[in-house]
């Protein structure tokens, strides 16, 4: 069930979702039992309410290790038409963003890196989602990673 319009104009439900009656909210259904579980961006204060999975961190990572592959969530994305028209202006972002990471020395030591950065630190993973969104029938077929980069965009990392 989604509360959202997509994101990209062009996207379409998949026949699996449902989209949510107009004035319903999140919160109210899951404790009225009209929905089973949600994704929340925190764990809810209600002790009526309880995580499904208790330690999410250390499930990420265990899952990760064994396929080898970092869940993306989200990602920082630019238009083709910027990177062609300002390509020293993505290189900046992406220095900065990099910069950002470092200044918060992530990831701390001995931590697992949940923030790869670049290309090649996330074929993998972008191989595992694309995967998945074309067999959830959320893209029209199976792109490959390297159409996903321009020149520009391929260089960074």
């Amino acid at each position: 069930m989604t509360f959202e319009e997509a994101h990209v104009a062009e996207f379409r439900d998949p026949p699996s979702v449902e989209r949510a009656p107009e004035g319903k909210e999140l919160m109210a259904m899951l404790l009225a039992g009209e929905v089973d579980a949600a994704i929340l961006p925190a764990v809810p204060a209600d002790p009526r309410l309880r995580p499904l999975i208790a330690n999410p961190a250390m499930a990420a990572e265990s899952w990760s290790r064994k396929n080898r592959a970092l869940q993306i969530n989200h990602m920082v994305v630019v238009k083709e038409s910027l990177s062609k028209s300002q390509p020293d202006a993505v290189r900046e972002i992406y220095r900065l963003l990099a910069e950002s990471k470092r200044a918060a020395k992530l990831p701390k030591p001995g931590e697992f890196d949940t923030h790869p950065f670049g290309l090649e630190a996330n074929r993998r993973n972008l191989e595992v989602v694309i995967d998945y969104v074309f067999q959830q029938k959320m893209i029209p077929r199976r792109f490959s990673v390297d159409e996903l980069f321009d020149d520009v965009t391929r260089k960074l990392g």
